[in-house]
């Protein structure tokens, strides 16, 4: 009588060892398939972002360019500005010395002027 109670309580035991395993084995699956979605998502995640940065990355280049065109323009208009101003200051030039500086002048911002036309073209792709 002893041995099938002792018989029936490890019966008993090895069924509840039994029941615990398979309860962590489905468990443990689930959170297998919770960590392997939020990984799948982690990485779509991941591939926007880089998608996100290499779009960032081509906007700033463009920007940069757009903005060199820009200062490029600016310094044109500087030099045109300035070669106006010569030209003005060369009529009313009261002596030969002052007429003699304000050429030379003239002839440096002319050729800053050129150097700057051939960077605007250049940039603005009109070669």
């Amino acid at each position: 009588m002893k041995s099938i109670n002792t018989n029936t309580i490890l019966q008993i035991v090895a069924l509840l060892f039994l029941v615990i395993i398979g309860y962590m084995t489905f468990s443990s699956g689930s959170n297998w398939k919770i960590i392997k979605s939020e990984l799948d998502r982690a990485r779509e995640e991941l591939d926007t972002s880089k998608k996100i940065v290499t779009t960032t990355k081509a906007e700033l280049e463009s920007s940069k360019k757009e903005f060199e065109k820009m200062k490029a323009q600016k310094d044109l208009i500087i030099h045109k500005r300035d070669s106006l101003i010569l030209d003005f200051k060369r009529k009313n030039a009261k002596d030969w010395e002052e007429l003699q500086r304000i050429k030379d002048s003239i002839t440096l911002v002319n050729d800053q002027l050129a150097k700057d036309r051939a960077i605007v073209d250049g940039l603005l792709g009109l070669d």
